[in-house]
């Protein structure tokens, strides 16, 4: 269902969802990024997150507005960006849709989401 870590080397917070969600799976899910988030933190205030999500289907919407919460709580524990990478064009028009923030980017591919977080602000 999701597997999250951080990458100390890259001070990045890379999180892998698969699967279809229910409500009660997003309430695991942010459980989890939580302690995450806060972890993450102990080390750098500034760590970057990548999503990687190609096998994430689209997502009911009351799922996908559940997830958008999650994302505003994952963005104000660190001053870095966040990179969501979908595995196709609906999944980027929902994604897009959901996870409107300034320092939040919807990718294609991996190499794209990992080139944007090396650039420098």
């Amino acid at each position: 269902m999701f597997d999250i870590a951080y990458d100390a080397p890259a001070n990045i917070l890379r999180v892998h969802v698969r699967d279809f969600w229910s409500p009660e799976d997003v309430t695991r899910f942010a459980g989890a990024v939580a302690l995450a988030l806060r972890d993450a933190r102990r080390m750098r205030s500034d760590f970057d997150i990548i999503v990687e999500s190609f096998d994430f289907p689209v997502q009911a919407n009351h799922v996908a507005d559940l997830l958008a919460g999650i994302k505003d709580a994952g963005m104000t524990a660190t001053s870095g960006r966040a990179a969501v990478v979908v595995g196709s064009r609906l999944n980027q028009l929902q994604a897009e849709r959901t996870l409107v923030h300034p320092r939040v980017k919807v990718f294609a591919t991996m190499e794209a989401a990992e080139a944007w977080l090396a650039t420098p602000v």
